[in-house]
């Protein structure tokens, strides 16, 4: 994907902005791999001027993370915004008998920063990549300073409502007893957020993410393939072949 259809994403579409914003980013030290366009898919930032988004990504800090590396750990405080560029990451916790509970798994262009704008906040989970993964931070303090545009306080109201949205979803989803409408309930929670129609989840995420046996997991898989709902492809991918049927599955439980 070029630059240029990275910035009509955001709320600079027309062909005069975004030449102002290409301008703005010249002679700035950046990675390569954002090549300078870090806000462009921030729903918190893609509103603010110019000047604010330029004024940020100078100040951010562009790395690249190996597989199974933590971003942050659990009860590490809350500073920084972290926009994944590339890669995935799972949000996960560990119970008091070390079993893991995956939050949720975020993708390119999700961002962590719940929690930034509250006094002494610190992670109630750790991030941990799943791929390779390039990640941007846009510190606390930095994005404090140039946020004073009524937008992106909008932007902030948008987001922290499809949150709440999002984890009502999914305690809806973790309520439901029968294993085979759960497990039909997060593919298509995945798929909905997907590029395409493939997730791209070991089983032991999948089990990890639905509270359930990774044995119940593939059993389940495994017949959902056999009726033609999915189609798993190699290790680590199921492409989902009706989606009608699972919502199906799901709702009339």
């Amino acid at each position: 994907m070029n630059d240029k259809k990275e910035i009509q994403k955001g709320i600079y579409q027309g062909q005069s902005q975004a030449e102002e914003l290409k301008r703005g980013i010249i002679g700035l030290n950046i990675c390569e791999e954002c090549g300078g366009l870090c806000t462009a898919s921030v729903p918190i930032i893609e509103g603010l001027p110019v000047n604010a988004q330029v004024s940020l990504m100078e100040h951010s800090v562009h790395e690249t993370l190996k597989k199974n590396s933590y971003l942050f750990r659990e009860g590490e405080p809350v500073d920084s915004i972290c926009i994944i560029r590339k890669g995935r990451v799972k949000l996960c916790r560990y119970d008091s008998l070390g079993r893991e509970q995956i939050i949720t798994i975020l993708a390119d262009h999700d961002i962590i920063w719940e929690g930034m704008f509250l006094d002494g906040s610190i992670y109630p989970y750790s991030a941990v990549c799943l791929t390779n993964a390039s990640i941007c931070q846009i510190h606390r303090d930095d994005f404090i300073k140039v946020v004073d545009d009524p937008s992106a306080a909008m932007n902030i109201i948008i987001l922290l409502s499809k949150k709440l949205h999002d984890a009502n979803e999914r305690n809806m989803l973790l309520s439901t007893k029968d294993p085979m409408a759960r497990l039909a309930g997060f593919l298509m929670y995945r798929v909905d957020r997907s590029v395409g129609d493939d997730i791209v989840l070991k089983l032991d995420d999948i089990a990890a993410s639905v509270n359930l046996r990774t044995e119940t997991v593939s059993r389940k898989l495994r017949e959902m393939e056999k009726s033609g709902l999915i189609e798993r492809v190699g290790h680590a991918k199921i492409r989902v072949l009706d989606r009608d049927a699972l919502r199906e599955i799901y709702i009339y439980q």
